[in-house]
């Protein structure tokens, strides 16, 4: 019933031509054909090959510096993930933390991937790497809180979202991920609590409704389960799991 979602995907931070270059001033012509091959990449109005294409020129061009590589690396391994090809992403971010190992992105991503194709120590090992390396980013906890409760491992999974929520309360996500962790242990009351946070700052998801009710229909409060999952249906009117949920309880 209690099922963990809302994971962040891959991400990627926009880098400037003088931030890739480290030097101010003037670009040089190979350098500003490499920038423009980057811009290629982050363009979503281009195919994802196209975008492909030109990340791997950058790579291959002998011209292109360390950080350049490594940002195209990067790049490509979330279009390989967006492409659904999470092997290939795996091996593009490994090559972008061989260029540059204080790069907390990459090993964020990496532990995405690893995570989708259930390397689960994997993942782990790399959320706690990029934790390391920058621990005042939200997601980052966020996603490993999501692999420990997983494993069963709710305490550690709601450590981590309390200090995702520290990082940043007007997320939903750690809110809802840290009912789902109450709700996996049974603690039926803190979850509907963590779900009204959520609901507070996403006042028209339908899961989160659907998550209360359910914690309500646990504790046998049929009145406040029923209205939960009616609120989700007037949002949503074919929400599978609330129509469930009123099916339990005996119709709408």
């Amino acid at each position: 019933m209690f099922s963990r979602k809302f994971i962040t995907g891959p991400r990627l931070v926009c880098v400037t031509a003088g931030m890739l270059l480290g030097v101010p001033g003037s670009v040089p012509a190979a350098a500003q054909a490499d920038n423009g091959l980057l811009a290629l990449c982050r363009a979503d109005a281009e195919s994802l090959a196209a975008r492909i294409a030109a990340c791997t020129r950058v790579i291959e061009e002998r011209s292109s510096d360390q950080a350049t590589r490594a940002e195209a690396f990067l790049q490509r391994g979330i279009l390989h993930e967006q492409g659904g090809e999470r092997d290939a992403a795996v091996r593009d971010y490994t090559e972008t933390i061989k260029l540059d190992d204080t790069n907390a992105l990459a090993y964020f991503n990496r532990g995405n991937a690893y995570d989708q194709l259930d390397q689960i120590d994997l993942a782990i090992a790399d959320y706690t790497q990029a934790i390391k390396l920058d621990p005042t980013d939200p997601d980052f906890f966020n996603n490993r809180g999501q692999i420990y409760d997983s494993r069963g491992e709710h305490d550690l999974a709601i450590a981590d979202y309390t200090e995702a929520i520290r990082l940043d309360s007007t997320d939903p996500r750690p809110f809802y991920n840290r009912g789902l962790s109450y709700a996996n242990k049974g603690d039926y009351q803190r979850a509907v609590a963590e779900f009204s946070e959520a609901l507070k700052l996403a006042p028209k998801d339908t899961d989160l409704y659907v998550a209360r009710g359910a914690a309500h229909e646990e504790l046998g409060d049929q009145a406040a389960a029923r209205a939960d999952y009616g609120r989700a249906l007037e949002i949503e009117a074919d929400n599978e799991d609330a129509l469930e949920g009123l099916s339990r309880l005996g119709g709408r």
